[in-house]
């Protein structure tokens, strides 16, 4: 069936575990971004109902290498609503996806919880993201989530002279990816991924007010943002990058805590972190904001070419990285007979 967006997006706020990255507002923010994405989101009729199954199918090496997404790039996705009568459609999704050329990823949806036994040939690896549910009042957020040494921060941190705002513009954008494109050298080497600046600037630009990008300054310069979507009642931490050089004033402590006081105000039902990738300092951080750890599960197929240069890469690092351990090794063993030397 036709896919016809204000339809789409009208039959998803009909149900609480919907998010943002199922919309066709998210699809257009990613064609705008990614080239070689394809939408190929499309509905699933089950007897009188139907759901919406949101996929994107990213292509590399001139097709070579295809992966189908629940919603790109590894964002929640699934079908919904993920169950009709006796229908759990995930379970069915995965059924029914065919298992070939293309590679496969569907990241399950925290607000539509459930295990499923994946079908033959389809892997399952746990995950999680951390969630925050909302009080009506700030006030009970203030004293009863946060502890006295985290309030503590945040007083501190505002004496200091560090700000929040709300921006917007294409030179703030800028400024917030500049961060994130400088963290490269930190880290040794580029990501698999890398998000390119327009990403940032199409969720701005096609998620008007659904999309904000929170800004921490120190002396009228900016020292991080934050970009946060708010839609169906739920709002996400999306991505956030800071100034390595201002790490001493700690700008994602008051960001979270503006982030968190204006979602309350605005009615929002909770907070959602996002995976940390397995980092225990940012899932400790997560918890000492009130997130509760809560289980997803990406569901995978590898394709054959897939695989095989999967095998390959791992091969290669493995034999790089001893080759690179073995040349750093006649210097430190010169330095040490240096020292014996001289002794």
């Amino acid at each position: 069936m036709t896919i016809v967006d204000p339809e789409w997006d009208a039959h998803l706020e009909r149900f609480p575990e919907a998010t943002f990255y199922h919309t066709r507002i998210w699809a257009r923010i990613l064609a705008a971004a990614f080239p070689d994405v394809r939408d190929e989101s499309h509905w699933i009729e089950v007897g009188n109902a139907r759901a919406a199954l949101p996929l994107h199918t990213w292509r590399r090496l001139r097709g070579l290498l295809a992966t189908c997404q629940s919603s790109f790039p590894f964002l929640y996705g699934g079908p919904v609503p993920r169950r009709v009568g006796r229908h759990d459609l995930l379970a069915e999704t995965l059924t029914a996806l065919p298992q070939g050329r293309r590679s496969l990823v569907i990241v399950s949806n925290p607000f539509a919880p459930g295990e499923i036994r994946a079908p033959k040939g389809i892997s399952i690896e746990n995950d999680s993201t951390h969630l925050l549910r909302l009080p009506a009042r700030y006030e009970d957020y203030w004293d009863g989530v946060l502890t006295m040494a985290k309030r503590s921060d945040m007083r501190r941190l505002a004496k200091k002279g560090v700000s929040v705002r709300v921006g917007r513009t294409r030179e703030e954008v800028a400024v917030i990816y500049g961060f994130y494109r400088r963290s490269f050298a930190r880290w040794g080497a580029e990501p698999s991924i890398v998000y390119p600046e327009s990403l940032y600037q199409a969720m701005l630009d096609l998620g008007e007010e659904r999309v904000r990008l929170y800004i921490a300054e120190h002396e009228e310069r900016i020292i991080g943002g934050t970009f946060v979507i708010r839609w169906n009642r739920h709002v996400h931490y999306h991505a956030g990058y800071f100034d390595h050089e201002a790490r001493s004033l700690r700008p994602n402590i008051l960001l979270q805590e503006r982030i968190i006081r204006d979602a309350i105000a605005d009615g929002f039902h909770d907070y959602d972190f996002l995976p940390s990738g397995g980092n225990p300092g940012v899932e400790d951080f997560k918890e000492s904001f009130g997130g509760q750890r809560t289980l997803i599960q990406r569901y995978g197929y590898r394709a054959p070419l897939h695989e095989l240069l999967h095998l390959l890469r791992g091969r290669f690092f493995h034999t790089w990285g001893r080759a690179a351990k073995l040349r750093r090794s006649p210097p430190q063993l010169n330095r040490q007979a240096v020292r014996c030397t001289r002794s």
